[in-house]
């Protein structure tokens, strides 16, 4: 088996590659980089088709189409990388890499070693850029996932220059197609097994990326932005969990906005959803970082207090009660909650827990409401 066989191999794999990503196209791949990297994909197998027919094409095809749409694929998997984590990233400065590359390919015409020598070099800052790129900003949920796709790149990074700086110094005037294989067959299997980590990894960070996503959704409440009431069920397992295995004690705290029907009466629905996403804001504010706010349903809210006894949750929730208040304005009347605080106690369940927090919160609506009560 010689080189060109390899590159050709390699090709069907990327051609494959890129059929399946356009087969399976959505228009979410358009805001994580897959669908840049499906360009990218599609590039890079018609340029390995085009260099891999060296010597049997035209120059003007396999040397500077195949190095253009190659310095093309290598930007595209640049940009896909940075719009996947949220970066910027420089167009003319990409630009300006493929037009020299390109260059390079045509000026060295049907002399494949040339050009493969610069892009080496070209192509290695490149991927060096993309491993440590992916390696400092592991996302939640993908973080190993990523360390394996940027230790490839940066390995890559790499074996081209090495790769490039043998040819230079041992074969500056070979035919590098017709070249026996010897010390580079190692470097063409590890180009097969970076094709497969770097694109099935690439794809797997994009599903486990909208997976969470999706999760996310799952767990949000869409009017406030708090987390919904399946997020309080879930944190309040985990919180009663903990409170088992340690002893230690934390609270909840019910919140429920005074007469809050009179103003969907008096000034309709969209008035009171807006009120409703106001309220749910200045509630948030009031929170400490590891306390976590969820609405409960309709104008009824809920606060989780980690590691909080009870004169703790009594002192946040009279904070909460002082940061939702708001006053009159703009027609609108002034706007208080009532709040029920319930500590846990060994043997409690969530129903147990949220029981005792709601009686506490009907005793102060009960006693006039604007006010904090403890059970």
């Amino acid at each position: 088996m010689d080189l060109r066989t390899l590159l050709i191999a390699q090709t069907c794999l990327l051609v494959a590659t890129a059929a399946m990503l356009w087969i399976a196209r959505s228009d979410a791949d358009r805001h994580n980089g897959l669908r840049t990297w499906m360009l990218g994909v599609t590039s890079q197998g018609i340029a390995y088709l085009l260099l891999a027919g060296a010597g049997r094409l035209p120059v003007l095809m396999s040397a500077l189409l195949g190095n253009l749409l190659g310095a093309l694929s290598v930007a595209l998997f640049f940009v896909a990388i940075r719009q996947f984590l949220g970066r910027p990233y420089s167009v003319p400065r990409l630009a300006a890499m493929v037009a020299v590359v390109t260059a390079v390919g045509a000026a060295a015409g049907d002399k494949y070693v040339g050009a493969t020598i610069f892009n080496g070099f070209a192509y290695a800052s490149m991927e060096l850029l993309n491993g440590l790129a992916l390696w400092r900003a592991p996302r939640i949920g993908t973080a190993r996932l990523q360390r394996v796709v940027a230790a490839t790149f940066l390995l890559m990074g790499i074996v081209l220059p090495a790769r490039a700086l043998v040819l230079a110094l041992a074969h500056g005037d070979a035919d590098y197609l017709n070249m026996p294989l010897t010390w580079q067959q190692p470097i063409y299997v590890f180009g097969f097994l970076y094709i497969v980590i770097t694109n099935m990894g690439f794809m797997q960070m994009c599903k486990m990326r909208a997976e969470a996503e999706v999760m996310q959704q799952a767990m949000t409440d869409g009017l406030t932005g708090l987390a919904n009431r399946r997020a309080l069920d879930s944190s309040l397992d985990a919180a009663l969990a903990q409170g088992a295995r340690s002893g230690q004690p934390f609270s909840v705290v019910m919140v429920d906005v005074d007469h809050f029907k009179s103003i969907n009466d008096r000034f309709g629905h969209r008035a009171g959803d807006a009120s409703l996403a106001a309220f749910a804001q200045r509630l948030r504010r009031g929170l400490r970082a590891q306390d976590l706010g969820f609405r409960y349903g309709g104008e009824e809210f809920c606060v989780l207090l980690p590691a909080t006894d009870a004169t703790g949750a009594r002192t946040m929730a009279e904070r909460l009660h002082q940061q939702v208040a708001l006053a009159a304005q703009e027609g609108m009347p002034a706007q208080t909650a009532s709040l029920g605080v319930a500590v846990w106690q060994p043997g409690d369940t969530a129903d147990h827990l949220l029981g005792r927090a709601d009686q506490a919160l009907y005793r102060a609506k009960a006693q006039g409401r604007d006010r904090v009560e403890t059970a």
